[in-house]
This record gives C-alpha cells, sequence and structure tokens, in this order.
C-alpha cells in the first residue's frame, strides 16, 4: 500500500520544523475533570482524536480551518468499483487522527457545539487516581518516527496489532540505507519477512517493508 500525508513535503519522509516539538508534560492544573496528578499542561503535544463515521477527510478539513496542525496517514487499497479493479485512498488509520496544539485548544474545539465528528482517543493502559482514562498523547519522537515512516511511498507498509511482530530481540536499530533510511525501530518478522517495526504506545503498530540485514544498525536511543 503506498502511504500518503497531509503535512506539507511529507513524501520524501524529511519532516517539516513543526513535526519536532517539545516533550509534553504533566502539571498541577486540574483541566476539563482530568485529575491534578494527571492535568495536562498547555505545552503543544500530539493528541490522538477518534473520528465518527469514517470521516477522517472531512475532520482534517475542519481541523486545518480552525488553525490545527493536523496528520492523517493515507494509504491506497485495490477495490472494486463499477465492475473494476481499482486503487482507492483510503485512512490508513481507520477512525483515528493526529492534532499537534495545546489541550485547551484541542478539548475546547470538541466541547464546541459545531463539532459532530472528534472525541479524544483516551489512553486505556494509564488511570487517574479517580479511575479515569486520560487522554492519549504520544510522545514527539514516536510521532516523528511514525510521521517519517508513513511519509515514505511504498506499497507493503502495514499497521498491524503487536501481536503479529515477532520480534528478533528487543535491541532498537536504524535503517541506514534504502528507502527507509532513518526510520527507527525493532526488528522483527511480519508477514515471513524481517521489517523494521515502529511502535505507537496505546495505538498499535506499523512496520517498514522488507529490509536487509545490511541496511540495519543497532543503536542507542530511546523513545
Amino acid at each position: 500500500m503506498d502511504t500518503l500525508t497531509n503535512v506539507d513535503n511529507r513524501r520524501s519522509g524529511n519532516l517539516t520544523p513543526s513535526a519536532r516539538i517539545n516533550t509534553c508534560t504533566v502539571s498541577s492544573k486540574n483541566i476539563s475533570g482530568v485529575s491534578v496528578e494527571n492535568a495536562i499542561n498547555e505545552n503543544v503535544c500530539w493528541f490522538v482524536l477518534r473520528v465518527s463515521y469514517h470521516r477522517e477527510q472531512k475532520a482534517y478539513k475542519w481541523l486545518t480551518s480552525q488553525g490545527i496542525e493536523t496528520y492523517l496517514p493515507f494509504h491506497f487499497v485495490k477495490k472494486e468499483v463499477d465492475g473494476k479493479l481499482r486503487r482507492v485512498q483510503e485512512s490508513l488509520l481507520p477512525n483515528l487522527i493526529f492534532v499537534n496544539t495545546q489541550f485547551s485548544k484541542i478539548d475546547a474545539l470538541i466541547r464546541s457545539a459545531t463539532n459532530t465528528l472528534l472525541s479524544f482517543y483516551y489512553n486505556h493502559f494509564e488511570f487517574t487516581p479517580d479511575g479515569k482514562n486520560p487522554p492519549l498523547i504520544v510522545p514527539t519522537c514516536q510521532m516523528d518516527n511514525f510521521i517519517r515512516l508513513t511519509s515514505i511511498d511504498n506499497d507493503h507498509i502495514l499497521f498491524v496489532s503487536p501481536d503479529k511482530c515477532h520480534y528478533k530481540s528487543g535491541d532498537e536499530v536504524i535503517v541506514t540505507d534504502g528507502p527507509f533510511k532513518g526510520v527507527k525501530g525493532r526488528i522483527a518478522r511480519v508477514q515471513r519477512q524481517q521489517r523494521v517495526v515502529v511502535e505507537i504506545d496505546g495505538i498499535g503498530c506499523v512496520t517498514t517493508a522488507y529490509v536487509p540485514s545490511g541496511f540495519i544498525t543497532h543503536n542507542n536511543y530511546s523513545f
């Protein structure tokens, strides 16, 4: 499947400066019902939003019209249309979209009367002291890596659940040559091929196509 994007100049795999942001931290300020210990401060962060009824492109247009930096990865799938097999563009992650903004700004849009599309995607692996799930935030480094991979024009990039990735080790690597140069992740066998897997906490995994061992270097970095 080919991957496309809706953020400037992504198809080369190069990130725009706006994709590199400060890491989000925790504040003692209580915001919109989130507990004091887990309140989100006003740093710009990558939030994950749910989109209703597969209307990702409509949500993208609305968010960008409100001045929100938005990332929506696409891919092409083959479907029969009017009796012919055609390549049709679809969202790579159905019903999900990523926004890079302040919590108060996106929270206000979600709560607004004009919003009929979006809601927060919550972090189901963490709980606030009052038993609620906080909104999911993707760390900057993970988002950078995810954008880099999903911006590469390749038919064989996959979005898979973690149980489909058979890791060779826990070692983290970087691709040093070929179309996926610069992508960081872990080596795994997926669909009987050696690939580099990029994990998005709370969402799933995106894999490269086959990467030869000679194009992979073990690297000391952490997400």
